[in-house]
């Protein structure tokens, strides 16, 4: 890592012009350091490079973007971060003292990557945004190493509104009452079984699937086996694909621990605790408790969503034709985006997804795909009970195509399509 690398690389990244989607996660730039995590291939440099481009038109000489993964400044030793402003400064002398915005990709592969932050942090006027891999790189863990100085962000596959945009489609006003309609739904279905991973979108289907099992075998190998430092990592690619097969739905530890058991294969129930545990903090599934105290919570299952559907129809045993699990898995995928706490509901009956705001419930959600004279009782019965339990005048019923307004005994109850909710 040397001086003349560093200046080539800045005037080069100021130079350079990407093509963008816009994503639609906010960030700003307050005095603190702001760090963007996510799942492997969500879009986390890209996102940099969105951000850069706004600041250009005002700011273009007062950027520093460099990407640690990039080969032309290895081995990159704990001094050589120093460099970094130092060859900055070199270039432009005249904004020593000027506020400049630094963007440092893939940070962790640097040692003592935390020090370095912490010093220009605390010693110079500069804005940071920093990105990690989740094999190397969690979220509590940046919070730890950058004590109180860092706000995290963490970046999803496209959202269904950012996925029309990366296929070129623009929203008008009322589009869905003018010829747009049909086209969108179209690319509704292919979102469904191939998910919001920004490479898929780009693609012909013939290499989505190839694309996306290759995800799974990386997140596989470098964010679990590797990371975590698996022996076992028989047990954990079992236990990966049995919770793929089983998404939108409950999962509960100890059953799975006697379920192999019974197959007569040897793992502590503590090491399984381990494995869904780390699992989580990747990003790769996500853990939803009951709502309750935490007493509640812990004797009850969890229900279980991956971080996007083009991986489950990519991975599981059975191309999933369950239309209405994947469409629960992107509801609760899209109420994560939207930054809400998501607890689902079960007494009698069961509302798939309750929203919390403060110490409230404020929304009681029910996903239905398809509703028949069989199970329209059983999807009502649940929304209604959630309503009454939490006082709720209104409740929300996502559906594949049914939309419309039904007054209960409680309040209302709303019907919407997904695709419609999605764009709201």
């Amino acid at each position: 890592m040397d001086k003349d690398t560093i200046k080539k690389l800045i005037v080069l990244s100021q130079e350079q012009d990407v093509k963008l989607v816009e994503r639609d996660l906010e960030i700003s730039f307050a005095g603190k350091i702001n760090t963007i995590i996510g799942s492997r291939r969500a879009g986390k440099t890209f996102f940099i490079y969105q951000k850069i481009y706004q600041l250009k038109s005002e700011n273009k000489d007062k950027i520093i973007y460099i990407n640690f993964e990039d080969e032309r400044l290895l081995p990159i030793e704990r001094g050589d971060l120093d460099l970094i402003l130092e060859s900055y400064y070199e270039l432009y002398p005249e904004n020593v003292g000027e506020k400049l915005y630094i963007f440092l990709d893939e940070i962790q592969t640097v040692p003592f990557w935390h020090l370095f932050l912490r010093r220009i942090y605390d010693q110079e006027n500069v804005e940071i945004c920093v990105t990690g891999s989740s094999s190397k790189l969690l979220s509590k863990e940046i919070a730890t190493q950058l004590r109180g100085r860092t706000l995290t962000y963490l970046i999803f596959p496209y959202s269904f509104k950012e996925f029309l945009r990366a296929r070129g489609v623009t929203l008008e006003r009322h589009f869905e009452y003018t010829h747009l309609r049909y086209p969108i739904k179209k690319l509704f279905q292919e979102y469904t079984l191939f998910g919001g991973f920004p490479e898929i979108a780009e693609r012909e289907e013939p290499l989505k699937t190839k694309i996306l099992q290759e995800y799974f075998e990386l997140i596989f190998y470098r964010d679990m086996v590797e990371r975590y430092r698996i022996r076992n990592f028989g047990v954990v690619r079992e236990m990966m694909l049995y919770l793929v097969n089983n998404f939108s739905s409950y999962f509960s530890t100890n059953k799975y621990y006697n379920l192999l058991k019974s197959q007569g294969k040897k793992v502590s129930k503590n090491t399984l605790f381990t494995y869904i545990s780390c699992m989580a903090d990747i990003n790769f599934v996500f853990l939803v408790p009951k709502y309750g105290k935490l007493k509640e919570q812990f004797a009850n299952p969890k229900k279980v969503y991956l971080i996007d559907t083009g991986l489950i129809n990519a991975i599981a045993f059975k191309f999933s034709s369950d239309i209405g699990r994947l469409y629960e898995n992107i509801v609760f995928i899209e109420l994560k985006r939207r930054g809400k706490e998501v607890y689902y509901w079960k007494n009698k009956h069961e509302c798939d997804f309750l929203v919390k705001k403060g110490e409230e419930i404020k929304e009681a959600i029910q996903v239905c795909y398809d509703l028949t004279e069989e199970n329209r009782e059983r999807e009502i019965n649940g929304i209604t009970e959630a309503m009454e339990e939490f006082r709720l005048e209104e409740g929300l019923v996502i559906t594949g195509d049914l939309e419309g307004e039904e007054e209960i005994s409680c309040g209302k109850v709303s019907y919407k399509p997904l695709w419609k909710w999605l764009l709201e």
